[in-house]
């Protein structure tokens, strides 16, 4: 105990010190503060720290951020900061990092207020529920679709894919999907429930394997689908998607009980 004692002396001294943040050097009306040279410090390439660690290396990288501040305090001191480019790029520059602020507010507003409906249980999933989620929907199954403007369309490639056409090939020419597109028109596998167009989980639900079916209006357009596969999968090899996919369903239903205090209007006619 006598040995640590002076160690832990040493260590809030220390940490006494790094609180005052002292100042290492000076370059005219600027500092370089030492909490500043280990931040650059921690910066540096990871092949370099070993170097950087020695008297040498901090000395030669201090002289780095000495040149930095001496080539700040020039700028400064030039017309520079009095020109209308200077300024109009400041104001611009202050816009964006102030929208970049709002952002980050927001995300951890809505982080934090997640965090905390989950700690109240609002969205809790039980294991009961998953498991009668999988009882009720065993299945996994993939699907390629073309997505297309107008329902006449749908219906011409459609008729060709049941013609015996490739169903990647026309994907890939004609799907207004560019994601998909790119892969022959695939889809990520999904539970019932995952896909992000809940118009479609019903009917690839129903049809067979190696079925064609469309068109199907969605709102994002007239789809054409084939079914490739459809697999039972195991409770333990989807438990986590499922109790995913429970708790948005509940998130869901959340919104929609709050929704009144917070009417949607859209405005623009585009969207509408």
């Amino acid at each position: 105990m006598r040995r640590i004692l002076p160690f832990l002396a040493a260590a809030f001294l220390a940490a006494g010190c790094r609180g005052r943040d002292s100042i290492v050097a000076k370059v005219g009306p600027l500092k370089i503060t030492e909490s500043e040279f280990q931040r650059k410090l921690a910066e540096v390439a990871q092949d370099y720290q070993s170097y950087v660690a020695t008297p040498n290396g901090r000395r030669q990288f201090l002289d780095i951020l000495i040149r930095e501040k001496l080539i700040l305090a020039a700028a400064q001191g030039s017309g520079v900061p009095k020109s209308v480019d200077f300024r109009v790029q400041w104001d611009r520059l202050k816009a964006e990092e102030e929208e970049r602020l709002r952002e980050g507010r927001d995300y951890l507003l809505t982080r934090m207020w997640l965090e905390n409906l989950r700690s109240d249980g609002a969205l809790k999933v039980g294991d009961d529920e998953i498991r009668d989620y999988h009882r009720r929907y065993p299945m996994e199954t993939e699907v390629r679709h073309i997505l297309c403007a107008s329902p006449v369309e749908a219906e011409e490639l459609g008729k060709k894919a049941r013609a015996g056409a490739g169903f990647a090939v026309l994907a890939r020419d004609h799907s207004l999907d560019a994601a998909s597109a790119a892969d022959g028109g695939r889809l990520t596998p999904s539970l019932y429930g995952e896909t992000i167009i809940p118009e479609l989980q019903d009917i690839v639900m129903k049809m067979r394997v190696g079925e064609v079916a469309g068109p199907i209006k969605s709102k994002l357009g007239y789809h054409v689908l084939k079914k490739e596969v459809e697999r039972r999968v195991e409770l333990e090899e989807v438990r986590d998607r499922i109790a995913r996919l429970l708790e948005k369903q509940k998130l869901d239903r959340y919104l929609q009980s709050v929704q009144e205090k917070f009417p949607v209007e859209v405005v623009d006619e585009q969207f509408k």
